[in-house]
C-alpha cells in the first residue's frame, strides 16, 4: 500500500491517524447514520442501473467508495464472488485500467448463462462457473497461491459465508489485503421486509450477525477501515462493519 494510506483527511478537514482509522469489530455498533426510510429509494431501481449498458447491482455509495479504495490499495487481484450479468466485474476492471493498475478481476457465479456478451470479451476479467457452497472446488489452494497480492475480495453471493471466510483465511489472505462483505445493512433488509421472498430477506437480515461472530473470533487479524466504512456517516453503506483489512 502506498504512503498515502498512513493518514487521511476526515470530512471536517482534520487528519485521521492510522491507529484511529483501523479498529476492531468489537468497537463498532450495529447502526447507521442514514435513516432506514432512505434505503428503499436508494435501492429501488437497481434493475435500471447499468455500466456500459450491462446491468450492475451496486448502490451509489459503493460506486463512490470502491474506486477510492482501489486507487489506494492498487490491488493486483480482485476476487468477485457473484458475477450475475458481469456488469460489476466490467466496472471493476475499468477502475484498474483507469488507475493504470496491472491487475485482474476474477469473477465467479453458479450460473454464467446470465453474462452479457460484452463482459465475456473484457481482457482484464476471468469468469468461471462454480458453486460457492463448495468454495474449495471453485478456488483451489493451488490457484489462489498463484494470484498476485494485494487482493481485494468482494463477497456478494450470500451463501456459505462462514465457509468462505474460513477458506480464504486459511488459503491466501495476506497482510494488507482487503475483504468486503456486501449487503450486511440490517436497516436495508428491515425496510424491504415486505418483499415476497421471505426466506431471502430473513437470511440477509442475519448476515451481519454471522460477520460479527466470525470476525470477533479473529479480531486481532482483521481490522475495519473506518475511513471507507464511515465516509458517508457511521456505517453509511449497504455494508455495515464489513470493510476489513488483513493485519
Amino acid at each position: 500500500m502506498n504512503t498515502q494510506s498512513i493518514t487521511k483527511l476526515t470530512r471536517s478537514g482534520s487528519e485521521i491517524s492510522e491507529n484511529k482509522r483501523f479498529v476492531q469489530i468489537y468497537e463498532r455498533e450495529n447502526r447507521c447514520d442514514i435513516p432506514q426510510s432512505a434505503w428503499r429509494p436508494l435501492t429501488n431501481n437497481y434493475h435500471l442501473q447499468t455500466w456500459k449498458e450491462i446491468p450492475m447491482d451496486k448502490s451509489p455509495l459503493e460506486i463512490a467508495l470502491y474506486p477510492m479504495l482501489i486507487y489506494e490499495l492498487r490491488p493486483k487481484t480482485i476476487i468477485e464472488l457473484g458475477a450475475d450479468t458481469g456488469g460489476s466485474a466490467v466496472w471493476l476492471a475499468d477502475q484498474l485500467k483507469l488507475f493504470d493498475i496491472e491487475g485482474l478481476v476474477y469473477s465467479v457465479d453458479i450460473d454464467l448463462s446470465l453474462l452479457d456478451e460484452k463482459a465475456k470479451v473484457e481482457p482484464k476479467i476471468k469468469f468461471w462457473e462454480g458453486d460457492c457452497n463448495q468454495i474449495d472446488v471453485v478456488w483451489s489452494p493451488t490457484l489462489l497461491s498463484k494470484l498476485a497480492h494485494p487482493w481485494l475480495i468482494l463477497e456478494d453471493v450470500h451463501v456459505n459465508l462462514v465457509g468462505i471466510l474460513d477458506y480464504f483465511h486459511h488459503n491466501g489472505l495476506q497482510s494488507g489485503d482487503y475483504l468486503i462483505i456486501e449487503d450486511t445493512n440490517k436497516a436495508l433488509w428491515e425496510e424491504w421486509s415486505d418483499w415476497e421472498d421471505r426466506e431471502f430477506i430473513e437470511r440477509m437480515g442475519c448476515k451481519l450477525d454471522l460477520v460479527k461472530t466470525w470476525f470477533m473470533n479473529h479480531h486481532d487479524e482483521y481490522l475495519i477501515d473506518t475511513y471507507y466504512q464511515d465516509m458517508f456517516g457511521y456505517n453509511g453503506s449497504k455494508n455495515w462493519n464489513s470493510i476489513f483489512k488483513k493485519v
